[in-house]
């Protein structure tokens, strides 16, 4: 009776399905002992029929993490399709609702507990597949949940802590993975998805997770498993994956931004096998989005494995971060965080083949804010091999465009990570080998290294590499990185690339604001395959794209193939150097994830300014020549005689300034008017003789009038001799009080004035021995100026402000 009395509490626990409906079985105890009236998670496991659903309703108060530790030797091995285990639906709990680029707001209340060291043998699959293969896993390898076979396995709401590795007190041990998915040749574990899901974090604190030592991180060994099984050793049959698969969101969801998942984790994804989809996680970021969770640092590296994500043996149709298809594009990117000791990668993909691969719309080293930076110095991917086809940024379809290039911050702190930078070996941002294809388009590139192929490393062995790298896609007869003239007047661009090989002959070339981070950090090496005449080059690259040409389209002025001249007005230049790359296509322009190959970045160039409109300003008066005039013996802003213009003193820089908001400065070294020295100078320069001169130009246009630098103790512009002893000094200075309505105005230059009679009307300059012979020093005069009639009167003598 006792025994029937217990079938009966279990049955009402649970409602159970009929072959023709799916069933929802509810958890209501964290306690792994069958207790009536209760049903635990390995109870509702062994429930399981196809179509399940596992629901939460552990009793507590209200908001109360529930934490289920594992029992010895594991909870049963899922093998049922269409189940779904669901944490959110525990009360309290709910998913994200914030983007990609902001806090994880879940609010997680099912904490799966391993930190006891428990786990389920995933070695045991061979009992269930009952004919001789080779599963990918041993029974060395253990999971917090493992799936066998199951088709559309969706695995939501739930925390994961986990010792790295398990012992279950009689002799068993291994290493435990948070989740593990597993197949056989008639049970394909298709379509699992994995969304919402902490790993390594508490729950109730949204922070690191650790084991009672207080060091190790309660993070598994791997964070998701999923492995190949195969025939055995000479047999007939393929090998098979689990697969395909989703980790984040799902094509299309409905909800995505509930499927985030956030994982701090040595080693993410392992699996081997193609189609998978990793979408809208943040890697090695707590949940706040700001913090990295770094294991290259934590427990002093001990738990960092091999990176975020490892996908071999078959590594085709990989999506990783946004697909561009138009639907949730903004919230399918990854956030990955950093490796500040190296040690692991973010990507890292090996075995061939690997075709149809986009990485898009990540952002690695960088907060959700977009401002604050992670320490990391890890390559992003290891490696895109010979058979490699992939999209890494934009494929500039016209469709979400914006939102699929990657935002990659990397060697930060810089002097951290690279102390002594000539004897270091150079980062690396992408591992390629020849025959890879790569289309690297519309990124945000700071402080990265050559890119996309890093062909430099002080001693020219890559060279080679790098020439097979791109001749499938591109003529290697000529330079295989772009060259822009230096001489580009704005708004042209003009340039050189090299031609396309058939039948990636559409030529289209990205503009780009170069990054002075990377370029200048890059110089710090001095590598040798960057040293030129001009000195040692550094690591162009582009952050910011700006736009797009087609070589000999339409706003091409270069008729011939292979060199281009595209007006650039109206792009933001930034601070003006710019940066291209040439992309190779077999596709049209705007063709959706297009066969295209890029090249490397081009070394920057600074467009030369035309006149005032060429840099987005407005002209209030025409441009106008300021000059000496011999015949005239006066410094004018009058029509230029070229027969009576004296030629300058190589100091002739002008200084400019504001007066409020009426009045342009604009101080100048000329000559002097008299260049007879007062008698008795004692003079060491040589003639002809500079003085200094101060423009006033009205802001709202007008003609402009010019003033002095200097008057006399008589309160009259002096246009005489100044300097006894240099007549080339150093150019004047002019500074105005910007406050708007203000009126005064002070210069300053390099003079004599204190053995000048004209200065001489007491005895300020006989305090120092300095104002004698021909000795020389910084003189300043405050001024007032009228902005409308422009007359400039002294406010007080010319003095040295230093005694």
């Amino acid at each position: 009776m006792k025994t029937l009395v217990c079938l009966l509490a279990v049955l009402a626990a649970a409602t159970f399905a009929t072959p023709t409906q799916a069933a929802i079985i509810t958890v209501t105890t964290t306690n792994n002992t069958v207790s009536a009236g209760q049903t635990n998670l390995t109870q509702a496991i062994q429930m399981l029929h196809d179509g399940d659903t596992i629901n939460f309703n552990v009793p507590g108060a209200p908001g109360q993490v529930q934490y289920f530790p594992t029992p010895n030797g594991g909870y049963p091995i899922i093998t049922n399709n269409n189940v779904t285990i669901d944490g959110y639906s525990q009360p309290g709990a709910s998913p994200n609702t914030n983007s990609i680029h902001a806090p994880n707001n879940a609010r997680i209340r099912i904490c799966l507990d391993s930190r006891n060291g428990y786990g389920t043998s995933m070695g045991q699959i061979t009992n269930l597949i009952g004919v001789p293969s080779r599963p990918g896993y041993g029974e060395d390898e253990w999971a917090v949940l493992g799936v066998f076979g199951g088709t559309n396995v969706f695995i939501k709401g739930l925390a994961i802590l986990s010792s790295p590795t398990g012992d279950d007190g009689a002799g068993n041990t291994g290493d435990i993975k948070s989740i593990s998915f597993a197949c056989s040749h008639d049970r394909s574990c298709a379509n699992w998805h994995v969304g919402g899901c902490w790993f390594g974090l508490d729950p109730a604190t949204g922070k690191v997770g650790y084991l009672s030592d207080g060091t190790t991180v309660a993070t598994p060994a791997i964070a998701i498993a999923a492995y190949r099984h195969r025939d055995v050793s000479g047999g007939p049959l393929p090998d098979v994956y689990p697969q395909p698969a989703t980790i984040g969101v799902a094509a299309r969801s409905s909800n995505a931004r509930a499927e985030f998942n956030v994982f701090v984790t040595g080693y993410g994804f392992d699996s081997e096998g193609l189609n998978f989809r990793i979408s809208g996680n943040f890697w090695g970021v707590l949940p706040d989005g700001m913090t990295s969770a770094d294991m290259s640092v934590l427990n002093g590296g001990a738990q960092l494995g091999d990176g975020f994500i490892e996908i071999g043996r078959n590594t085709s149709n990989l999506i990783i971060g946004t697909d561009g298809d138009g639907v949730n594009d903004a919230d399918e990117g990854n956030v990955f965080g950093g490796f500040a000791k190296g040690g692991a990668v973010m990507m890292d993909l090996y075995s061939d083949p690997q075709t149809n691969i986009v990485v898009a719309g990540n952002w690695f080293g960088v907060a959700v804010d977009g401002v604050t930076r992670f320490t990391n110095s890890a390559t992003l991917v290891d490696t895109f091999r010979s058979q490699s086809t992939v999209q890494f940024g934009a494929d500039f379809d016209g469709k979400s465009d914006a939102l699929e290039g990657n935002v990659v911050f990397n060697n930060y702190p810089f002097a951290d990570q690279f102390p002594t930078p000539g004897g270091a070996t150079e980062p690396r941002l992408l591992l390629l080998s020849p025959g890879a294809r790569v289309s690297f388009r519309g990124n945000t590139l700071v402080n990265n290294d050559l890119v996309p192929f890093d062909y430099a490393d002080g001693t020219g062995s890559r060279l080679d590499s790098f020439t097979n790298y791109e001749a499938a896609y591109l003529s290697t007869n000529a330079d295989i990185i772009p060259v822009l003239a230096t001489n580009s007047p704005y708004p042209l661009l003009t340039g050189t690339c090299a031609t396309g090989n058939p039948p990636y002959t559409n030529i289209i070339v990205d503009v780009y604001q170069l990054d002075p981070e990377g370029w200048a950090n890059g110089m710090a090496f001095g590598l040798s395959e960057l040293v030129t005449a001009d000195g040692t080059n550094g690591f162009p690259q582009g952050k910011k794209y700006l736009a797009s040409f087609v070589d000999n389209g339409p706003l091409d002025g270069d008729p011939a193939v292979g060199k281009f001249r595209f007006n650039i007005s109206g792009l933001n230049l930034g601070a003006g150097p710019v940066t291209v790359t040439a992309n190779y296509s077999a596709d049209p322009p705007g063709t959706h994830n297009g066969r295209t190959h890029s090249s490397n970045f081009s070394n920057p160039m600074t467009i030369i300014p035309g006149g005032a409109s060429s840099v987005g300003l407005t002209t209030v008066v025409p441009d106008m020549l300021l000059w000496y005039s011999s015949t005239a013996n006066h410094y004018t802003n009058g029509p230029v005689d070229p027969s009576a213009q004296l030629a300058n003193l190589s100091n002739w820089e002008p200084y400019i300034s504001v007066l409020g908001d009426s009045t342009f400065l604009i101080g100048a070294n000329t000559f002097a008017d008299d260049q007879t020295p007062p008698a008795g100078a004692n003079v060491t320069a040589t003639a002809p003789f500079q003085r200094f001169v101060v423009t006033f130009q009205p802001a709202a246009g007008g003609a402009p009038k010019i003033g002095e630098e200097f008057y006399s103790d008589a309160g009259s512009p002096y246009r005489g001799v100044i300097n006894y002893s240099r007549e080339n000094g150093n150019p004047q200075r002019v500074a105005g009080d910007k406050r708007v309505g203000a009126v005064n105005f002070l210069t300053a230059a390099e003079t004599s004035a204190g053995q000048n009679p004209a200065f001489h009307s007491d005895s300020r300059w006989t305090s120092n021995l300095t104002y004698q012979a021909d000795n020389r020093y910084v003189t300043v005069q405050p001024f007032s100026l009228d902005p409308v009639t422009l007359e400039q009167t002294p406010l007080h003598s010319a003095f040295d402000p230093l005694y």
